[in-house]
Order: structure tokens, then sequence, then C-alpha cells
């Protein structure tokens, strides 16, 4: 059973409290009994608790926005979309949908190479100040998108338009990638290449992912065991704006494993430990190149080489031309 942590519920119980309902009786018609040293719930409690907010509001943005969504809202647009083929195709179609039913949230796709970005826009904030629907909204659309593909979407970058919070610890195990906070919107950034992948659901599997709703997506982000999973997750879990590549040795033993089961394991996998890095490096520059705040040196510490002429050596390997010709061509 997957576990939540008490920020979390704490933040969705205030959204029904914010709207005139009585905390402890949220809590006595859920059954759920909490203690000063409660910090975590299990995700039933949480899934009882996001529903039971839904039906009391009837409102799918859960109080937190200028107008409320009717409910149904999102499974009459799940249903539209499936229609469609590829994951790309999918979500334009669920952005024009929501464009027509909501001004309170305003999304966008872009690709730019091989990166794409999608950014949400929320004009009013005000009515969510614990950010738990922008949060609930960015899971919601990574762990949807991932469901619909049947594959889970590693994101590079998410960048939220607030300081970095409290609970900025959580964010790193909701979204294991590069944080950046204070930005203009909120994104997600990931490779493009997930945008041309098949639907793999079906309008049948679609109505049990819907009845069960959230469950399924508080409970995906740790669905995904694979070994190159974790070694990403170390890489990226770091506080150090040097992208630090530890020894492999020393990348075995924080797994507890020995080098040749973590070797195995990986070319299980396809991949190995300087695939890994070369891609997440890449991923890396493409991300800081198309923001466009640093140099090409800058970016070439960042991304920890030696001096810039090896990044710019890597970057033409990986794109086919060097940071500074990528850069003006976007």
């Amino acid at each position: 059973m997957a576990r939540v942590d008490i920020h979390y519920f704490e933040q969705a119980l205030q959204c029904a409290v914010r709207q005139g309902i009585d905390r402890q009786k949220v809590l006595n018609d859920l059954s759920i009994v909490l203690t000063e040293n409660s910090r975590q719930v299990d995700d039933d409690q949480m899934t009882r608790l996001v529903q039971y907010v839904w039906a009391s509001l009837a409102d799918e943005f859960l109080g937190c926005t200028n107008t409320p969504c009717k409910r149904g809202t999102f499974p009459f647009m799940a249903r539209h979309i499936l229609h469609f083929s590829t994951l790309g195709e999918m979500l334009k179609q669920a952005i024009k949908f929501y464009d027509l039913v909501t001004d309170d949230v305003n999304m966008a796709l872009s690709v730019t190479g091989d990166v794409a970005e999608f950014e949400f826009v929320f004009p009013h904030p005000q009515h969510d100040p614990g950010y738990f629907f922008r949060e609930f909204w960015l899971i919601i659309w990574h762990r949807f998108s991932s469901w619909l593909i049947d594959e889970k979407i590693p994101l590079t970058q998410v960048v939220f338009n607030y300081d970095k919070p409290s609970h900025h610890q959580q964010l790193k195990l909701l979204f294991p990638c590069r944080h950046k906070f204070n930005g203009n919107s909120i994104k997600l950034t990931f490779s493009a290449k997930y945008l041309e992948r098949s639907a793999m659901r079906s309008q049948t599997s679609l109505t049990a992912f819907l009845r069960q709703s959230p469950a399924d997506l508080i409970t995906i982000p740790g669905s995904d065991s694979s070994v190159t999973s974790m070694v990403l997750a170390r890489l990226i879990n770091q506080d150090s704006t040097v992208f630090l590549c530890p020894r492999f040795d020393v990348m075995a033993q924080s797994l507890a494993m020995g080098t040749q089961t973590l070797r195995r394991r990986l070319k299980s996998e396809n991949t190995s430990y300087p695939q890994i890095k070369q891609q997440l490096r890449h991923d890396l520059a493409l991300s800081y190149l198309q923001d466009g705040k640093l140099t090409v040196a800058d970016i070439a510490v960042r991304l920890g080489f030696s001096e810039p002429r090896s990044f710019t050596r890597a970057f033409k390997q990986w794109a086919g031309v060097s940071p500074s010709q990528y850069q003006r061509s976007r």
C-alpha cells in the first residue's frame, strides 16, 4: 500500500475547510483518525478524502479556482481524447477541451527540438494558497499521460511559479527531476519522443481507471522499480547546482549491489551507466540552452565538464550542431 505525506492530506482537507465544511466532520465521515504524530496516511485514505471533497463541493477543481468545474468534466474529456492515436494528439485535444469549459486553467503544449513542454497557467492563484491544486494538477497530467501510453514518462524538469515551499522535499519524491522555482508559469519538461507513443488503453480500462480515481494517480509514482530509474533518481536528486556523477562502484554501493550485479541488471534493461549519464546530460543541456539564461561556459560547468570545449564536442555528438548554433536556431 502506498503512503502519502500528511502535508498533502492536510492541504486537501483545507480545500473543504475553506469552503465552510467542518474539519472534524470530514474526518468523522471518512472514519479517519489523525494524531499529533501522524506523518503519513495511506493511499486509500487520501483517495477517499479527495473523492469526498469533489462530491461535497461538486467541483473537480476542489474549490481552488475562481469558478467551480462540474463533476464529470475530466471523465468526459478522457473518453473524448481516447479516440486519438498518439499521446501528442490526445494532449492537444485535452487542451482544446479545457479551453472550452474553463478560464481557470490554461494549458499549452510546445515542442522545441527534442524537448516537449507542457505548460499550465492558473490566473487566480489566491484561491490555492497552499499550492495543493496546482501540484495535484501536475500529478494528474503526468501520471495520466504515462497511464495512457502504459509507460512512465521521465521528467527532465518541473518549473513552479512560486517560491520554494517548505515541502520541497516531497516535491522531489513526486517529481524526481530538476526543479526550478519562481518561473513565469508552471511546466513539465520531458523528451518529445513520448508524444509519438501510441495510446495503449481502451474505453473499458478507462472506466476502471476513472472509477478508482485518484487512486492510480497517487500510486503510479512508485510503480517504476527498474534499476535504471533508481540510478536516474540518485543522479537527478542532488542539491548541488553542478551535475555530479559518482564512480560506478560508489553508485553500486548506494544501491546495495555489487558492481557486476548493477552492470548486469542495467544491461538487461538495454542500457549502461555511461548511457544514462550521457542521456541525462543531453536532456539537461537542451533544457539550459532553451532557457537562454546561461552562457555555454556556464552550462559546461553546470554539467560537470572540465572546460567549454569538452562540452561543445559532446553536444555536437548529441545534436549534430554546436551549443551556440543550437541556441541561435531556437
